[in-house]
């Protein structure tokens, strides 16, 4: 019995440690953001982004409102 809880402690542990990883927090803090339009919605893709248009920057640390300058395309 003390064995298979030990066994299910551990494999919790490897669990909470997986999905730590998956948390969008700790994505924010290596320097990435999360950018959304007025009403919330996450932008993705440059062609989202226009001109003139203000938007919401959420860092690690607090978040921003932004204005788009200008927007280019890929240069793959």
């Amino acid at each position: 019995m003390r064995h298979q809880m030990a066994q299910r402690r551990d494999a919790l542990g490897a669990l909470a440690s997986q999905l730590e990883l998956l948390n969008p927090q700790r994505t924010l803090e290596r320097g990435y953001a999360i950018l959304t339009d007025d009403k919330g919605a996450i932008l993705r893709s440059p062609t989202q982004l226009q001109p003139r248009q203000n938007i919401g920057v959420r860092l690690a640390e607090g978040s921003a409102q932004i204005g788009i300058a200008s927007v280019q395309p890929s240069l793959d």
